[in-house]
């Protein structure tokens, strides 16, 4: 509060006489009659914020408001009828004051800073799981959403694949196919104020959780290269449908979710590839040891898996003299003839790859072996155990844990197999076998062994047991 010269407050006639108050009074009434609003207080703060927004950071003076309400007369004159009345302006009000202005912008401020905070968060998180459960909760916290899910790109692009947890079921959607499909397909987002008035929307999923799906925004994950490798799924705004300015923040979430993805795949397959590495020098150090051809067998057939992220393996053995190729799974001897339409025993006749990228769409595969055991055979990967151009055995992996065998999975484990061929030849359970003599996992020519028929899991194909009884291979 100023003082006087003596020291004592000013009185309160002087301030506001120094103060010019009463013309700013009269002012801000002669603009509320003018313009009537609505809200004649929201008006008179914005009108306020406009004059000061006008002097550009100079202090006030009072003649300003005299100067205002002259002006104010002045319009109003132009304004009046024939009869002096006054009608008001036909201008719109004024509606967006500086205050308004800053606290927009202040607000656009505090969402970028999350922004920033959530990108930090989603660039830590190299495993892919990791990153999809923090694009998720930052998508939900910032754009204030009941949920969200994100579905990736599948190898073939042909599907979108849900992202639940590592080693869950994950739940498949074609491209093309409802909403989410249909994002992935034209790469434009989409935003849905009711979703049970778009045509697109499934409502099969609510009646069934009993959860109502109110409003929706939906928009594809895209790399660095414009290719789009997922969609983002973001459900129940608490606010109601989701604006414009959401859509904007759902662009710089999946432009980050896009480089997230990239970058948890790509660590992903490096430790996928240290991993094949690890296991590949586990088998070299064992067939360098000095063990028995059972031990080899089995080490091969539980590390091999590992290699290319297969989910079982089978190894058999090509019996040149009784045209057959055998496998051993515990005390369980199997023999297949080498004449039947068998995979495995294509590849040891052929001594060529086969590769499944779907059992059931190929004829060469025996779906009784599935219906018998109960194992479901997804893909396969059947190869040539070779040595000296001749192929001593064969090896078959079954399902690729994410997508389908492809050529780097063939090229590996021939590489590793061109170790393993060699060594088996040399052993004496194949050079016994090669000649029709009796061994520790064949038995004898002369005479069978026999064995309970048992329940085998994990083979691709039928074969026989040592008697004439039918086993899955």
């Amino acid at each position: 509060m100023a003082s006087s010269e003596a020291g004592s407050p000013e009185d309160a006639s002087d301030y506001l006489s120094r103060m010019n108050f009463k013309n700013m009074v009269e002012w801000l009434t002669a603009e509320a009659i003018l313009n009537r609003p609505d809200d004649p207080m929201v008006f008179c703060r914005n009108l306020l914020d406009l004059k000061i927004d006008s002097r550009g950071g100079l202090p006030y003076a009072s003649e300003q408001p005299t100067e205002y309400l002259k002006s104010c007369y002045s319009e109003a004159s132009n304004l009046a009828d024939e009869h002096g009345r006054i009608h008001g302006k036909v201008l719109a009000p004024v509606t967006t004051s500086a205050n308004q202005q800053m606290g927009a912008v202040e607000k656009r401020l505090a969402v970028m800073e999350r922004l920033i905070g959530a990108s930090r968060s989603i660039a830590d998180s190299l495993d892919p799981y990791d990153a999809t459960n923090t694009i998720v909760k930052e998508s939900c916290s910032i754009l204030n959403a009941d949920r969200a899910s994100i579905f990736t790109m599948s190898n073939d692009k042909s599907n979108l694949i849900l992202m639940i947890a590592e080693g869950a079921k994950n739940i498949t959607v074609p491209v093309g196919v409802g909403i989410a499909g249909g994002v992935a397909a034209s790469g434009d987002m989409v935003n849905i104020p009711d979703c049970y008035e778009d045509s697109r929307f499934d409502p099969s999923y609510d009646k069934k959780t009993g959860y109502k799906t109110s409003n929706m925004l939906c928009a594809p994950i895209q790399d660095s290269s414009g290719d789009t490798v997922g969609v983002l799924q973001i459900i129940n705004k608490k606010e109601g449908p989701f604006e414009a300015e959401d859509e904007e923040i759902c662009r710089i979430l999946t432009s980050q979710a896009g480089i997230a993805l990239k970058n948890a795949r790509s660590f992903r397959a490096q430790m996928l590839v240290q991993k094949k590495l690890r296991s590949v020098t586990d088998l070299v150090r064992a067939m360098q040891a000095d063990m028995g051809i059972n031990s080899l067998i089995f080490t091969m057939t539980s590390k091999a898996p590992a290699i290319v992220d297969a989910d079982r393996c089978t190894i058999f053995l090509v019996d040149e003299k009784a045209n057959a190729i055998w496998s051993q799974q515990g005390e369980i001897n199997l023999r297949i003839d080498l004449d039947k339409p068998a995979i495995a025993c294509t590849v040891a006749k052929t001594g060529t790859t086969i590769n499944i990228p779907d059992a059931y769409a190929d004829d060469r595969f025996n779906q009784e072996v599935d219906r018998k055991s109960g194992y479901h055979t997804k893909t396969i990967l059947c190869l040539p155990i070779k040595a000296k151009h001749k192929t001593v055995g064969v090896i078959q992996l079954i399902n690729k844990n994410d997508g389908v065998f492809g050529e780097d999975d063939e090229e590996m484990m021939t590489t590793f197999l061109d170790l393993v061929g060699p060594i088996l030849m040399e052993s004496n359970l194949v050079a016994n076998t090669q000649k029709g003599e009796g061994n520790e996992l064949t038995g004898t020519s002369g005479g069978r062994q026999t064995a309970k028929k048992p329940q085998l899991e994990g083979f691709a194909e039928d074969g026989e047991e040592e008697e004439e009884e039918e086993e899955d291979e």
